[in-house]
């Protein structure tokens, strides 16, 4: 379908390329890449198919912007060009802010953008993990598969859990993403051990002779930060090898809940997580679980997960408004159990990257949903990206 002047105008914010030069257009050479550069080139070429004209942005180029045009990339030729584009009518977040300075320029420039032309921003925010875990816990169907959590206030929230779960406990950063700064605390003897990653994702080891001494190091390393403590699952394989599903669930050109997949992401031995930034494999989630756990239970826990995720996107879109996916995780224990470990709304999909019909797939309905969300010319629900002080990134 030819773009033409009538057609829907889709930009795509994205992670700043540069620092902002002094005279403010930092960005207005052309990059070699952009930000999740293989998902930009494939959301490009599909989008010229469809009749949407879609562009690439920084939240630094919104204060710059002049005469309903805004300066941003776009594909031609298989190579990004600088250029100067209409303002949009529909917005696409897949910026990843890396601190609450880069969340706060984003929310500044989304806010400017839409004094400037209203505009519908087509995927909201998630808040902290523990207001999510509470929303969720409050359906159902789903609070069965939502584990215990609380959040960390210091020694006693910590020696308080420590003394509830004999296998231990889990804390992960409440607006954490990719494993980083996650780790598990269990005993170890006479004593107690630590292991997971730091905040730059290395791994991370230490031993404690006591639960004090323990509680001290990690006030030390969570330094502030909102923590959730939950307890320590049993989510490894036969060789010791953590893994977990990464379920994607998207709207569709309907603005409907659909499945798009799911993958198994399988962790190093010894690790405590199975991101991919970690050093984590991805893999089909049919065949890995069928080799885990048999055909017919592979079936049973898949459809279950769908059910699950399709539930959670519709609870989660309810309650803080507008979603357009969700990348959800799931942890399977040896004996079957499945729990929902983690939903993010702004999901990667290099899980997804080996099956080339999904992933084609998981990156075109965003556009289709574009292109539903533009035929509507309002949107459905109220979206509200300052759901509160902490926001999840994306995940892998």
């Amino acid at each position: 379908m030819a773009i033409s002047e009538q057609s829907p105008v889709l930009g795509v914010l994205i992670s700043e390329i540069r620092p902002k030069s002094a005279s403010g257009q930092g960005e207005s050479k052309s990059p070699s890449t952009l930000p999740e550069d293989s998902f930009c080139r494939l959301l490009s070429s599909l989008s010229h198919s469809l009749g949407l004209l879609v562009y690439f942005f920084c939240a630094t180029s919104v204060p710059y912007a002049a005469n309903r045009l805004l300066r941003g990339y776009q594909l031609r030729g298989g190579e990004w060009q600088a250029g100067s584009f209409p303002l949009p009518d529909l917005v696409y977040d897949r910026a990843l802010p890396k601190s609450s300075d880069h969340y706060a320029l984003t929310i500044e420039a989304l806010n400017e953008l839409k004094r400037l032309k209203p505009y519908t921003l087509l995927n909201g925010s998630l808040p902290g993990k523990l207001y999510v875990y509470s929303v969720l816990s409050g359906n159902a169907k789903i609070a069965p598969h939502v584990p215990r959590s609380i959040g960390y206030s210091g020694t006693h929230s910590l020696e308080l859990a420590a003394s509830q779960h004999a296998d231990g406990i889990f804390m992960k950063p409440s607006a954490g993403a990719q494993g980083r700064g996650a780790f598990r605390l269990i005993r170890a003897g006479d004593g107690w051990q630590i292991d997971g990653r730091d905040r730059r994702n290395r791994p991370l080891s230490h031993a404690f002779t006591g639960l004090r001494s323990a509680s001290s190091w990690i006030g030390r390393f969570t330094a502030g930060a909102p923590y959730v403590i939950q307890p320590c699952l049993k989510l490894i394989d036969e060789d010791g090898c953590p893994f977990d599903v990464r379920s994607l669930v998207q709207k569709d050109g309907f603005g409907r809940w659909t499945f798009t997949g799911a993958a198994v992401r399988t962790g190093e031995s010894g690790s405590v997580t199975s991101n991919l930034h970690g050093g984590g494999t991805a893999a089909n989630a049919e065949d890995a679980l069928a080799g885990r756990f048999g055909e017919e239970a592979a079936a049973r826990m898949l459809q279950l997960i769908r059910r699950i995720s399709e539930c959670a996107a519709e609870v989660l879109e309810q309650h803080f408004g507008r979603l357009a996916e969700l990348g959800i995780d799931f942890g399977i224990e040896q004996d079957g159990r499945i729990w929902l470990l983690e939903a993010n709304s702004r999901p990667g999909r290099q899980s997804f990257e080996d099956n080339e019909r999904t992933y084609e797939t998981a990156v075109l309905r965003p556009l289709q949903y574009a292109l539903h969300v533009a035929a509507r010319q309002k949107p459905v629900f109220q979206s509200n990206r300052n759901q509160g002080r902490y926001i999840q990134e994306v995940h892998p």
